[in-house]
C-alpha cells in the first residue's frame, strides 16, 4: 500500500467516525425533547419551530458548503463544521433559555450541513474503486451512529442525567477528534478549467439537475416520513401501543442501515441508476403490499427498508461522474432542494393527517418513492452512457 493509500484510507477513518458522532449528534434532538418542553415549559408549537430552524439552517448551509468546497477545499469546509458543532454544544451544554436552545441547535445544524457535504463530496476524490461500496459504508455508519446514540441517551433520561451534561462530554469528545484531526492530509481537488461545453450541454444539464433535485427529494421524503410517521400511523390506525410501533419502526432501521452496509456491492457490480430503479420499485411494492394487508402487514413495510437503503448514498455519488464540472457546488444544490422538497411533503403530511386521517394520509409514502422510482428511470436512460463510459 503506498503512502497516499494510506492517507486516503486514514482520511475515510475520520470521515466514518465523523458520521457516527454526527448521528449521535443530531438524533439527540428527539430523545430530549419532552425534556426540552419540560425544562423550558414550552409546547408542541414551539419545539416545532425549533425543527423548522435545524431543517432551514441546514439547506442553507449545505448550498453553501457546496460552493466552499470549491472555493477552499474539503478539510477547511469539513474544520469549520466541526467546530461549528463544538462551539453548538458548548451553547447547549450551558443554554438556560429556549432561545439560547435554538442558537445551539440552528448553530448545530450548520456544523453538521458543513462536515456532512464535505464528506459526500470528498469521496471520489480519494477513493478511485469501489466508491459505491464506501459511499454506502459512510452512511451506514450514520446508521450506526444514530442506532447507538438512541440507546445510549435513552438510557442516560433513565438514569436521569442532564442532558446538558451529555452535551458539554460530546462536546469534549468532538474537540479530540479535532485534534486529531487537523493532522490528516486531504487532497484538494483540481479545479476544472471553464470551457463551452457547459453551454453547449446546458439545456440536457438543467434536466438532469431538476431530475436528480425531484427524485432524490421525493426519496428523502420517503425516508424521513417513515421515521416521522409511521408510528403515528400504527397507533392511529391499528391501536398499537408505543412499545410494538417502536419495534416496528426500529425494524425498518436496522433492516435499513444492513442494507447500506451490503447494498454497495450490489451497485457496484450491476450498476446505479437500473438498481436504484429496481430497488425503490421493490420497495414501494412491499409498501403498498404491507398497507393492504393492515395491521399484519407493518413487518412488510419494515422489510421495505431494504431497498431504500441504498438510494441516497448512491444517487449523491452519481453526482461527480454525471457533472464533471463543479460537481461539489451541484452536490450541494441537489441536497438542499431535495431537502426543502422533503421539508415541504413532510409538512404535507401533517396537513393531510388532520384533514384526512392518518390511515389515507400515510398512502403519501409509498407514493412519493414510486415517484422517485420514476425519476430514477428517467436518470437512467439520461446518464447510462456517461456512468458506463466511467
Amino acid at each position: 500500500m503506498g503512502k497516499q493509500q494510506k492517507t486516503n484510507w486514514v482520511t475515510l477513518t475520520f470521515i466514518f467516525v465523523s458520521m457516527i458522532l454526527a448521528a449521535i449528534t443530531e438524533n439527540t434532538k428527539g430523545v430530549f425533547i419532552p425534556s426540552f418542553k419540560e425544562c423550558f415549559h414550552v409546547g408542541d408549537t414551539a419545539i416545532g419551530s425549533m425543527l423548522i430552524i435545524t431543517s432551514g439552517t441546514y439547506m442553507i448551509l449545505t448550498f453553501f458548503g457546496g460552493i466552499l468546497c470549491e472555493k477552499i477545499g474539503q478539510k477547511r469546509v469539513f474544520t469549520l463544521g466541526i467546530i461549528t458543532i463544538i462551539t453548538s454544544l458548548i451553547i447547549l451544554s450551558k443554554a438556560n433559555s429556549f432561545t439560547m436552545l435554538l442558537i445551539g441547535f440552528g448553530m448545530s445544524s450548520s456544523g453538521l450541513a458543513l462536515s456532512a457535504i464535505a464528506s459526500n463530496t470528498i469521496i471520489p476524490v480519494i477513493v478511485f474503486s469501489a466508491q459505491t461500496v464506501i459511499m454506502n459504508l459512510l452512511h451506514f455508519f450514520y446508521g450506526f451512529g444514530s442506532f447507538v446514540g438512541q440507546g445510549i441517551f435513552g438510557r442516560i433520561i433513565d438514569m436521569g442525567i442532564d442532558w446538558r451534561n451529555v452535551y458539554f462530554v460530546v462536546a469534549i469528545i468532538y474537540v479530540v477528534f479535532l485534534a486529531l484531526f487537523l493532522f490528516v492530509k486531504v487532497p484538494h481537488p483540481q479545479k476544472a478549467k471553464e470551457s463551452n461545453e457547459k453551454e453547449v450541454h446546458e439545456k440536457v444539464s438543467k434536466k438532469i439537475l431538476i431530475a436528480y433535485m425531484l427524485g432524490l427529494g421525493f426519496y428523502v421524503f420517503a425516508e424521513q416520513g417513515t421515521g416521522n410517521w409511521f408510528m403515528n400511523f400504527m397507533k392511529s390506525t391499528y391501536s398499537f401501543g408505543d412499545k410494538q410501533s417502536s419495534t416496528y419502526l426500529s425494524l425498518f432501521f436496522a433492516i435499513f442501515t444492513i442494507g447500506r452496509l451490503l447494498g454497495g456491492f450490489v451497485v457496484s457490480r450491476k450498476g446505479y441508476f437500473n438498481v436504484l430503479a429496481t430497488s425503490m420499485f421493490l420497495g414501494t411494492i412491499l409498501y403498498f403490499i404491507g398497507l393492504f394487508m393492515g395491521a399484519n402487514g407493518v413487518v412488510v413495510i419494515s422489510m421495505a427498508g431494504l431497498f431504500f437503503s441504498i438510494t441516497f448514498p448512491t444517487v449523491v455519488l452519481t453526482v461527480s461522474k454525471v457533472f464533471t464540472k463543479r460537481s461539489a457546488y451541484i452536490t450541494g444544490t441537489i441536497v438542499t432542494a431535495a431537502s426543502f422538497v422533503g421539508m415541504i411533503l413532510n409538512w404535507t403530511m401533517g396537513f393531510l393527517n388532520d384533514k384526512i386521517g392518518a390511515k389515507t394520509a400515510f398512502l403519501l409514502v409509498p407514493t412519493s418513492s414510486l415517484i422517485c422510482c420514476i425519476f430514477m428511470i428517467y436518470l437512467y436512460f439520461q446518464t447510462k452512457d456517461k456512468l458506463v463510459s466511467k
